[in-house]
């Protein structure tokens, strides 16, 4: 799957036109947050999941994030978001234990820009990543958790002592259809510690004026989706 993508990311570069500057009206300098919710299914091939009932669910919270173009064609990009989500395990008794746990996402990474045409860009990015689960404890201990050889709560301590570290790679596209509305979209690949993900993204900026506008965003995948609304400032 991941040389499948980089190779389709490639192809798409070599025939993608080669200009010194982005498509008309499209900005590729700004700060921006928003308010995301977001599902984080657990990775079927992670063993230290096994108790965990289906998913860390029903998340909510913040993002904040910023682009920087930097040459004609390349920009750098950051984003930092914060979330709580929902949380069930099983105990040794065969209860469900409900809790909540922080997921804390970084991402930092390189991005390259060339318009298709006069109002439309091909977009590919790579990124590091980084995704922290807060500390985990049912009843303030970890060993109230399960058993004394290898606690869950250990478990969970030590995924939030040595994060969850990876990268992904996307590639896509931005358009500016009417004067006020932006649309972008494309396909993502997702690896980390734990698993890796395919999805689909995409969004909507509705641009109140030259510099700010209202984002909708949304990202899809088999094992993290999310979904944002929040303002961008364009420079």
């Amino acid at each position: 799957m991941n040389r499948k993508i980089l190779s389709a990311a490639v192809l798409a570069a070599s025939v993608a036109p080669f200009s010194a500057i982005a498509a008309q009206d499209i900005s590729y300098r700004y700060v921006e947050a928003e308010y995301v919710v977001q599902d984080v299914d657990m990775y079927e091939d992670d063993d230290a999941f096994d108790n965990v009932i289906e998913d860390v669910d029903d998340g909510d919270g913040f993002k904040v994030g910023a682009s920087f173009a930097f040459t004609n064609n390349l920009f750098i990009f950051g984003n930092y978001a914060q979330t709580q989500a929902d949380f069930t395990f099983i105990n040794d008794n065969a209860a469900l234990v409900p809790d909540d746990v922080d997921v804390k996402t970084l991402q930092l990474g390189l991005g390259y820009f060339a318009p298709i045409n006069m109002n439309t860009d091909f977009v590919v990015r790579a990124a590091y990543m980084d995704v922290d689960y807060g500390e985990f404890a049912s009843g303030g201990q970890d060993q109230d958790v399960t058993d004394p050889d290898t606690t869950f709560g250990d478990v969970w301590d030590d995924l939030n002592e040595d994060s969850s570290d990876g990268y992904f790679v996307d590639a896509g596209v931005r358009a500016q259809t009417v004067e006020w509305l932006e649309l972008g979209g494309g396909v993502r690949y997702t690896d980390l510690d734990s698993g890796d993900d395919f999805s689909v993204f995409g969004n909507a900026l509705f641009e109140i004026n030259q510099n700010l506008g209202i984002n909708l965003t949304a990202s899809i995948g088999d094992n993290l989706s999310s979904y944002g609304l929040g303002f961008r400032y364009s420079m």
